[in-house]
C-alpha cells in the first residue's frame, strides 16, 4: 500500500486495509481517483491548484460543508446522488501533507456507472434525462446566493482578437479565428440579456453529459457537484437542452421536445422564454473556452495542463453553438409549450 493510500485510510478512518487507489480520470480543474477498502469504494478528488482557489481551508470548508447539505437534501427527496464522506473530525476537505504532494483531497461514494457518452449521440437518455432535471428542480431549495459573474457575464471582442492575434501557429488558430465573429456574437447575447434577477434555486450547474453516469440499472446519477450554486431554472434547463443535443449548428429536434416533455412532467419548473435563457451556458462555455486558451498560451502551464488546455479548446470550438442553432431550439421549445 503506497503512503497517500495509507493517509487516507488513517484520515478518513475508513480502517487499515487493504486497499487500493487507482487513478481514473483528469478534468480541467482536477483528477479523480477511485479508492477501494474493506468492500467499499469511494471518489478521491484533488484539485491541480494546491488550494483549489479557496482563500483558506476554513474558507474551502464552508463551500464544500455547503455542497454536502445540498446533496443531503436531493438525497432525502429521492434524488441518487453521492455522498460526501467526512474525516475524523467532521471535515469534508482536508489538507495533504507536503511528502505526499500538498494540496487538498476530498472523499464521497463512488457511483457505479459510465459516462452517457464520448461523442454527440442524436436522442440519447432524452427522456430519462428531462425527468432528472425535473426532479432536481422540483426538489430544489430555494438560495438567496447571487450568481457570480463566471455565469452571467462573458469575455468582450478584445479577449478573443487577443487570443487569435496570440494563437499564431497552435492547432487551434484557424478554428478560432474562423469562429471570432460568432464568439462576439454569443457575448452579445449575454451582455443583451437582463441581469439576473431572483427567486433562484439550488441546481447542479454543469449536467453536461461526463457528469451524468448510467448505472447498471439503468439510471441517471448526476456527479460532480462542485459548481453546485444558484440557477434561475429556465437556464439550467437551456443548459442541458444545448450540451446534449446539439452539436454545432446539429439540432436534435426530437430529442429537445422528448426532454422538455419529461421535464415538465417530472414537476420541472423552468420555461425558456427567449435568448435571454442561454445565459448561463454561453456565459460558462466562453469564460472556460477563454481561459483554456490563455492556459495553451501560458509559458507557465505544466505540459500535461497545456495538452489539456489545447484539447478543451479544440472541442469547445467545434462544439460551440451559433445563434442561429440556439435560435432552433428555443423556437422548439417555445412551439412545443404553446401547443400545450
Amino acid at each position: 500500500m503506497d503512503e497517500l493510500t495509507a493517509y487516507l485510510l488513517n484520515v478518513f478512518d475508513l480502517g487499515e486495509g487493504p486497499a487500493r487507489l487507482t487513478f481514473v480520470a483528469r478534468g480541467a480543474e482536477g483528477q479523480v481517483s477511485l479508492l477501494e477498502c474493506d468492500g467499499h469504494r469511494y471518489a478521491v478528488k484533488q484539485p491541480f491548484v494546491t488550494d483549489a482557489g479557496f482563500p483558506d481551508l476554513s474558507a474551502g470548508e464552508d463551500v464544500v460543508r455547503r455542497e454536502a447539505g445540498h446533496l443531503a437534501h436531493f438525497a432525502r427527496a429521492g434524488i441518487p446522488v453521492p455522498v460526501p464522506v467526512a474525516d475524523r473530525e467532521g471535515r469534508y476537505l482536508v489538507g495533504l501533507p507536503v511528502g505526499l504532494g500538498g494540496g487538498l483531497v476530498r472523499l464521497s461514494t463512488w457511483v457505479d456507472g459510465t459516462a452517457s457518452r464520448a461523442d454527440f449521440v442524436p436522442g440519447l437518455h432524452a427522456t430519462a434525462l428531462g425527468s432528472l432535471l425535473g426532479q432536481l428542480h422540483a426538489a430544489a431549495p430555494p438560495t438567496a446566493d447571487p450568481i457570480g459573474p463566471w455565469f452571467r457575464t462573458a469575455p468582450g471582442a478584445t479577449v478573443w482578437a487577443d487570443l487569435v492575434r496570440r494563437s499564431t501557429g497552435q492547432p487551434w488558430h484557424g478554428a478560432l479565428a474562423a469562429r471570432q465573429a460568432d464568439l462576439d456574437r454569443l457575448g452579445d447575447l449575454v451582455r443583451e440579456a437582463p441581469e439576473p434577477t431572483g427567486p433562484f434555486v439550488v441546481g447542479h450547474r454543469d449536467l453536461h453529459p461526463d457528469n451524468v453516469l448510467e448505472t447498471p440499472d439503468g439510471r441517471l446519477v448526476p456527479v460532480d457537484w462542485e459548481d453546485v450554486g444558484p440557477v434561475l431554472p429556465d437556464q439550467e434547463l437551456a443548459k442541458v437542452l444545448v450540451q446534449w443535443h446539439v452539436d454545432g449548428e446539429e439540432v436534435d429536434a426530437s430529442a429537445v421536445r422528448r426532454t422538455v416533455t419529461a421535464y415538465r412532467a417530472a414537476g420541472g419548473t423552468g420555461a425558456l422564454r427567449g435568448t435571454g435563457s442561454f445565459t448561463m451556458l454561453l456565459s460558462g462555455e466562453l469564460n472556460f473556452l477563454a481561459r483554456q486558451g490563455a492556459a495553451a498560451l501560458d509559458p507557465a502551464t505544466a505540459d500535461a495542463h497545456r495538452r489539456h488546455a489545447v484539447a478543451e479548446v479544440q472541442e469547445r470550438l467545434l462544439w460551440l453553438p451559433s445563434p442561429t442553432a440556439l435560435r432552433h431550439v428555443l423556437d422548439i421549445v417555445l412551439d412545443l409549450m404553446a401547443a400545450g
